[in-house]
């Protein structure tokens, strides 16, 4: 245990280290945070009142928690494909995987960075919000942090899958595109749900991120408790004991099928 939390933490000083050496990037997207809060602050004054979003205390505090937690989830999904290809483009993909460390290990620790820039966005987007209105987060924040783990697991799983699909065809993931298209068009992240046509309706809540948004939504802005959320948590962990396993098989064989081809070091 102690030697996967060394690798992962090497994992996390490399990523860091090379992310706040060019300091400008890094201040822009920060800024580009900031500017985007803005952009929700003036949306939510044009929306007014909405029905709609009247029962999460106005748009404002309905996106900021949707666009809070679904980066946080989308970049469980893209960060181990945009690491998986960032080290072939290095040619250090190889070398990573002949080493000691076990697959879980790496995969983890390629995208613990991503997942930190994550946190720090969602801590931004209702910090901000809540500096702009009277916007104040309630409920349990422990039961609203498992749902978090929960929706993210489910997406990093996704995210191990397509991290499949570039480690055999290297560009061109399918999956990537329609996880990240789809959960942003009928996820309600920025918009509810109920204002899709009904026909579409049923895609939403095929999707696992509108049952994680639902759930932490009616935690943080209506004070829900787990008799509120049971149903969305138990679709989520369904999602989860799926596709864990299953992610980490298709890496695997992944993995195999571009040693035995020896297609590791093709980018």
């Amino acid at each position: 245990m102690r030697k996967s939390f060394n690798i992962i933490r090497a994992f996390l000083i490399r990523d860091a280290t090379i992310a706040l050496s060019y300091r400008l990037n890094f201040l822009l997207k920060v800024a580009s945070l900031l500017f985007s809060l803005a952009g929700l602050y003036f949306v939510s004054e044009m929306v007014g009142d909405s029905k709609a979003v009247e029962s999460y205390g106005g748009y404002l505090p309905f996106a900021v928690i949707g666009l809070g937690m679904g980066t946080f989830c989308l970049t469980g999904f893209q960060s181990f494909s945009k690491a998986i290809r960032r080290e072939q483009m290095m040619g250090t993909l190889e070398a990573m995987l002949v080493t000691p460390a076990k697959l879980p290990v790496i995969v983890v620790g390629s995208s613990v960075w991503s997942f930190f820039w994550a946190t720090l966005t969602a801590i931004i987007y209702p910090l901000g919000a809540s500096l702009m209105t009277d916007f104040k987060l309630q409920g349990n924040l422990a039961l609203a942090l498992v749902m978090l783990i929960l929706t993210t697991v489910v997406f990093s799983s996704l995210g191990v899958i397509s991290a499949s699909f570039i480690m055999v065809f290297k560009q061109g993931d399918p999956l990537g595109f329609l996880v990240g298209a789809v959960s942003g068009l009928f996820g309600g992240m920025v918009f509810p749900v109920e204002s899709l046509p009904v026909a579409l309706r049923w895609i939403s809540y095929l999707l696992p991120i509108t049952h994680g948004l639902d759930g932490l939504r009616e935690i943080l802005l209506k004070g829900g408790n787990l008799q509120d959320v049971w149903f969305d948590m138990v679709v989520l962990l369904g999602f989860a004991v799926v596709l864990v396993p299953l992610s980490l098989y298709c890496f695997s064989l992944a993995v195999r099928y571009a040693r035995r081809e020896g297609s590791l070091l093709k980018y």
